[in-house]
């Protein structure tokens, strides 16, 4: 077969050739290397249908191989004692070798410095695979190079390792042509991750941050570390989440996010609006717990990376950690309760469809306070809940959540933690639970970037896209859409429509300004006013939209129609929401420098892209097929050849660091946090009593004795009645049993709900003194003073 005794490359062997293949055919033949002898068998070892691995290795001194033996997959026999073990924890697994007797071996010749056969065993004592199973054998299970990258660039948009096999699998046709199982595809993916946090995972994110705050100098980050030398919080910020922090930063929302990362630690976003009106993010946080401690040095550290700058008002879903690490961190600001919460929360303490819908009537229409607690107590009253401890607490939290405490302050339309959510529905598309830090990372990465290319898609936009002018202000309106951004303007034009609704009921004119007042059509008695100070430009509406939102009120626009005024005036300009909020300069210089691996994946993906082409056409004609594959192979062969030897990745950049670090911080410990997953106790297999009568089968509520005993006592205390007739209770009995830690003062802060008597026992205050009750408004006296004496607190009786 062999008319010289150096051996062919394998690619230049058919696989007929092998199949003839007999031992004198072989023996006595040369390799130039180790490496092509092995192909050899490796090919030789497929086409026949058997697994080979590596046995005996000779070197001599100085390192070189000399003896290299390799045998089928099926010689010798398992150890004795691991078959014969009895302490197995799990199933062992069935056994393969047979003591078969095949072998290949090669020893060198250093005359001629190559490697010669010696031994060559074609007989097996088992039966060998038929073709179709050949892409089960172990040998020839091996995830390609050029399939990996391809497999790296779908995992970081989020497609699972399930979905990407199958992918592989439709590109070449059949499970046999991929050469690998998903298994194996998984197995891979794993090494590849305990390779990129070789020391560990806390000291690979760590690692990679300071990467990026080599790459990007406006990069921050602060983390903690714990007692026993783990990893604790963690929060950091870019450059551009700092910038856009700069500009938007007047109202904010954070929020806890759940099962983001194996070590269940909580992940908290720090959200506000842009001048499109959509979500900005400025900070991401990953925190051990969530005590009052760990929420203070989140928010201590998210001040000290904007250097300093308190926004005006911060949204949360209502956690009370939450609530006090604001009160202390930034006392200035503003804390308003997310309204959507709120709204489920109703609906879930108290299950009465009517009083959700008065509770959030109370929450969102701007009224007078005493229009207020005249609407709160009628509700209340009408429902029969004023024992509910739910609603007491509310009460006493009103200004955190009512619109009539909260109107003049600044929200810019953020009144729930609803971004927050949307972010969370986001950002799972890229997390899941079992993410290392440093995976998480990149994900975070990937998200951040899909979201700021949905900006510049904004900004596009904006610039190139004019709307429709409809309104019959039509000076007004073309104004408003050369200042505001496409989506604010769509805002501010729902104004100047509802503007149409209004007529001027009355108009005083002082010396220094002209008050306007306004009815609705259809909306009743209410009434609006509008102080407008022509030196100045000032409008001062009582609705108060603008020092809410920002936004010119539908009341200013009827008085810019009266005063015959064709633009907006500078004083109703708020420039967060315009086209130019931003420096574009400032925002240059902060870009985000792209990492090199990024850069690798995106020169893939635009190589892959172009070869698509190539492929389609090629595989149209069995010429193409052969010219691409020759071409194809060529030029793989030039590529590699351009690669330098000496060129390490990022990964091996970031192991190099951690090397040189002289402090190892240990992997976060897996923290118990609320919204981690919940393992249920084991059934001891004893049957639940009831806590009244011992008996199995029903709880104390629903036991009969119990059940007897409350009819007995209502049959002798008589029948109870509703109404203002029922039980006197004093008001401040109602605030104690609420089990608040806090209330409200007039400023709209939270206080400690502390009594100075410390000798009266909780929930009854019948004999304090006014002092040891808190103090209401005014207005909520005169209101109380109404009601029947049992309500009225007590300082007021």
């Amino acid at each position: 077969m062999f008319d010289y005794n150096l051996v062919q490359p394998t690619d230049d062997l058919l696989h007929s050739e092998f199949l003839s293949l007999q031992a004198t055919d072989i023996m006595g033949k040369e390799f130039i290397s180790v490496t092509d002898a092995e192909e050899f068998y490796k090919k030789y070892s497929y086409c026949m249908g058997f697994s080979m691995r590596k046995d005996r290795v000779s070197r001599d001194t100085h390192g070189l191989i000399k003896i290299r033996r390799w045998v089928c997959s099926k010689e010798g026999y398992r150890s004795k004692k691991n078959v014969d073990r009895t302490d197995r924890l799990r199933q062992p697994r069935g056994q393969t070798r047979e003591g078969c007797r095949a072998s290949f071996r090669i020893n060198l010749d250093k005359d001629k410095m190559l490697w010669v056969v010696t031994e060559f065993v074609t007989k097996h004592s088992h039966i060998l695979s038929p073709g179709n199973h050949s892409q089960f054998l172990r040998c020839h299970r091996n995830v390609k190079d050029s399939n990996l990258s391809q497999v790296q660039s779908l995992r970081s948009v989020g497609m699972k390792t399930s979905q990407v096999m199958d992918h592989l699998v439709d590109q070449a046709g059949s499970y046999a042509g991929v050469g690998h199982t998903g298994k194996d595809l998984q197995n891979r993916l794993d090494s590849i991750r305990r390779s990129a946090t070789q020391n560990s995972d806390a000291d690979s994110i760590i690692s990679y941050m300071t990467a990026k705050s080599e790459m990007d100098q406006r990069f921050f980050f602060r983390y903690t570390i714990m007692e026993d030398g783990s990893m604790g919080n963690l929060f950091w910020s870019d450059s551009m989440s700092r910038c856009d922090y700069r500009y938007f930063g007047d109202v904010i929302s954070f929020y806890s996010m759940y099962r983001t990362n194996c070590y269940n630690r909580s992940l908290v976003i720090f959200v506000g609006v842009n001048n499109h009106t959509k979500t900005t993010i400025f900070g991401f946080g990953l925190l051990v717990d969530e005590m009052v401690e760990t929420y203070t040095w989140i928010l201590q550290t998210f001040l000290e990376a904007m250097h300093g700058k308190c926004p005006i008002s911060v949204v949360t879903d209502g956690d009370r950690a939450m609530g006090k690490a604001i009160s202390l961190v930034m006392p200035a600001a503003v804390h308003r309760l997310c309204s959507w919460h709120l709204e489920r929360n109703v609906q879930t303490n108290v299950g009465d469809s009517g009083f959700t819908q008065a509770f959030t009537h109370c929450m969102l229409t701007y009224m007078t306070e005493s229009k207020f607690e005249t609407q709160w107590l009628k509700a209340i009253e009408t429902f029969g809940v004023q024992q509910n401890e739910w609603v007491k607490l509310m009460y006493c939290k009103r200004k955190l959540w009512a619109e009539t405490f909260l109107r003049n302050t600044f929200f810019g339309g953020l009144w729930s933690t609803q971004r927050s959510e949307s972010i969370n529905s986001f950002l799972n598309r890229f997390l899941h639970r079992r993410l290392k830090l440093y995976e998480f990372m990149n994900h975070i990465d990937k998200a951040m970037s899909r979201l700021r290319n949905n900006e510049m898609k904004d900004d596009f936009d904006t610039i190139n896209e004019h709307p429709v002018l409809v309104t019959y202000l039509l000076q007004l309106e073309k104004h408003v859409a050369e200042v505001y951004t496409r989506n604010t303007f769509a805002w501010v034009r729902d104004e100047i429509k509802s503007e149409a609704k209004l007529s001027i009921l009355n108009c005083v004119d002082d010396m220094d300004s002209v008050t306007y007042t306004f009815k609705k059509f259809s909306v009743g008695d209410k009434t609006w006013n509008v102080r407008y100070t022509p030196s100045t430009n000032i409008f001062k509406c009582s609705c108060k939209m603008f020092n809410t939102t920002g936004i010119p009120c539908s009341h200013a626009f009827s008085v810019m129609k009266a005063m015959n005024q064709h633009h907006i005036p500078e004083t109703l300009i708020l420039q967060r929401w315009t086209k130019n909020a931003k420096d574009v300069l400032e925002l240059d210089s902060s870009s985000t420098v792209t990492a090199p691996d990024v850069m690798q994946l995106a020169r893939y993906g635009a190589l892959s892209s172009k070869c698509s082409k190539m492929s389609y056409f090629a595989s149209m004609s069995t010429e193409g097929y052969k010219a691409a594959n020759v071409a194809i192979d060529n030029l793989t062969i030039q590529m590699k050849g351009l690669l330098p030897s000496s060129s390490t990745s990022r990964h091996e950049n970031v192991r190099q660091s951690q090397m040189e670090s002289s402090v190892q911080v240990k992997d976060p410990v897996v923290a118990a946090t609320k919204g981690s997953i919940k393992h249920q106790k084991k059934s001891s297999g004893k049957a639940r009593k009831c806590g009244n009568c011992g008996q199995p089968g029903h709880t104390k509520k629903t036991c009969h004795v119990h059940v007897q005993n409350n009819i007995s006592a209502k049959a002798s205390n008589g029948p109870t009645t509703t109404g203002s007739t029922l039980q006197p209770t004093a008001y401040a009995d109602l605030v104690q049993s609420s089990d608040s830690e806090y209330i409200v003062d007039s400023d709209g802060r939270c206080q400690p709900f502390a009594f100075h008597n410390s000798d009266v026992p909780t929930g009854n205050l019948s004999n304090q003194s006014p002092d040891n009750v808190f103090s209401m408004t005014s207005s909520t006296q005169a209101m109380y003073m109404q009601q029947p004496q049992w309500w009225r607190p007590r300082n007021l009786m």
